[in-house]
């Protein structure tokens, strides 16, 4: 009986441990050394935080739940904040995309317990490539050059292609990345005729990412797997961004031309027509280079947009060759919502045919899309019958109508006295348009604020190049947070001096004001 009574007082809580034969002195005993009775440990509390999903899109619900143990209240941190209970769950729906760290500290008597969970939700695909540029949270659109960067060029590669590059999150990390070209220069005409060795070669494709420390890194081999298709045009230009096979990523059209200057070894002809790519997402994360099955075009400039309204996205490109075979005509390209297209020379007006249109911008105004077409007008240089000015369309009844002719407004050039050419880029704000434009000769370059409905006109900033030609070496507009324009391109090193051309085009931020 003795033994049965002193088995059950054994099977009593931890506290009563000492009165049992043999006791004391052991681990969580709760006895002094001298016998005396001490206040017992209180235990250490644990936190745990989970997520239903650790990635979902924009607008996507998601439940973070959350327990703890031996503690006595929670506190959450980083990406939600303010008392909580100590166990509970609630629903998340991300407005933006990012990276998302949701803390969680649990206090109780013997101690505090921390447990964390990581959302990823990547950057949205936006409708248009205009707003793929202009309505993201990127204020600093620019990469470092290759050296910069600090890579290894192959034999003829020169730099990062200046106007070649657009951001958008390629990597599905919540955070944007870029791709961009660089150019070679293999030497294909070796009679002299290319003393500044302007590129003759296929462009190669680079995807680049920003690391923890900001420095740019290099992460095509991520995401292509295809090494040898990396090689695309001879000179890449205007990087457009967008959804083109409906799988919500972003792919990639880059409007491309040919070598652009006379061949004298192939009887002094224009060798400007180029071949087209996109980059196409898959669905295993990788990107796949595809040539679009349409004759070589001169794509000086592009956009990406639902031009009809039957949910694909369309390709909008220039086509303006000096070469035999050239259209000399802007192209809609239909998109089929799996990343292949139908050409239609038709769409744009008859009057637009044999005009030296280079530059095409479409924005998105109050529900509709403007396509600006643009040349150099009457007035930036001799007479010229192609020469086209600015205008706006819009696509009705079929085919693309004219709504404002531009033209008119162009300021002039402070120093000659001549209109302001080309449109390299165009914003639209509050009613104003904000263009970027060079002179004929590409000498001078100015910073435009256009009443949309008026076309009248001021120069917000002119400048000049570095060299006669060289003032319009960016092209690409980005609108800031701060409502500032920035120009959108490679080549800027971090510690770029003033001494330096591009120092200027790099950090250039014009008051839309």
């Amino acid at each position: 009986m003795k033994n049965k009574l002193q088995t059950l007082v054994c099977a009593l809580p931890v506290l009563l441990l000492a009165a049992c034969g043999g006791g004391g002195g052991g681990e969580g005993s709760g006895t002094s050394s001298a016998g005396d009775p001490t206040t017992p440990t209180a235990p250490v509390p644990t936190a745990q935080l989970t997520l239903s999903a650790s990635k979902v899109s924009v607008g996507q619900a998601v439940t973070l739940s959350w327990s703890s143990v031996n503690a006595a209240s929670c506190t959450a941190s980083d990406a939600w904040n303010g008392a909580q209970p100590t166990s509970g769950e609630t629903t998340l729906t991300p407005a933006a995309g990012g990276s998302y760290t949701y803390t969680l500290r649990c206090t109780g008597a013997g101690g505090d317990a921390t447990a964390s969970a990581q959302l990823v939700v990547p950057m949205p695909v936006l409708p248009t490539s205009y707003e793929n540029k202009n309505s993201i949270a990127l204020d600093d659109p620019t990469i470092p050059s290759m050296f910069g960067m600090g890579l290894n060029p192959e034999p003829g590669e020169q730099n990062f292609s200046q106007r070649a590059v657009g951001f958008a999150d390629f990597l599905q990390e919540g955070a944007f990345s870029a791709v961009a070209y660089s150019t070679l220069y293999k030497g294909v005409d070796t009679d002299g005729s290319n003393p500044n060795k302007w590129p003759d070669a296929p462009a190669k494709l680079y995807f680049l990412r920003k690391n923890s420390q900001g420095r740019w890194t290099d992460v095509t081999s991520t995401l292509v797997k295809d090494a040898a298709s990396r090689y695309t045009c001879v000179t890449p230009g205007f990087v457009q961004i967008a959804d083109l096979n409906n799988d919500g990523r972003p792919d990639v059209f880059t409007g491309c031309t040919g070598p652009d200057y006379q061949f004298v070894s192939q009887g002094s002809a224009w060798q400007d027509l180029s071949a087209q790519h996109v980059l196409l997402s898959q669905s295993d994360g990788t990107y796949k280079v595809v040539q679009l099955p349409i004759a070589p075009i001169y794509g000086h400039q592009a956009s990406l947009a639902d031009v009809n309204g039957d949910g694909n996205v369309d390709i909008l490109s220039t086509d303006t060759s000096a070469a035999a075979g050239g259209h000399r005509k802007p192209l809609v390209m239909w998109g089929h919502g799996d990343g292949t297209f139908t050409p239609d020379y038709t769409a744009f007006p008859a009057d637009t045919q044999n005009m030296s249109i280079y530059g095409l911008v479409a924005i998105p105004v109050n529900g509709k899309l403007n396509v600006l077409l643009s040349g150099n007008p009457a007035g930036s240089h001799a007479a010229d019958p192609s020469d086209y000015g600015t205008k706006v369309l819009q696509f009705a009844s079929g085919a693309f109508q004219y709504v404002n002719d531009l033209s008119a407004g162009i300021p002039k050039v402070s120093a000659t006295g001549l209109s302001f050419g080309l449109m390299l880029d165009a914003i639209y704000k509050d009613g104003f348009l904000y263009t970027s434009r060079v002179s004929f000769d590409y000498a001078y370059e100015g910073y435009i604020k256009t009443d949309f409905a008026t076309g009248q006109s001021v120069v917000l900033k002119e400048r000049t190049g570095a060299s006669p030609t060289s003032a319009g070496s960016a092209g690409t507009l980005k609108l800031t947070s701060k409502n500032k324009l920035a120009n959108q391109m490679a080549a800027c090193d971090p510690g770029i001096q003033p001494s330096n051309y591009f120092y200027e085009v790099c950090t250039l931020r014009v008051s839309m004001q």
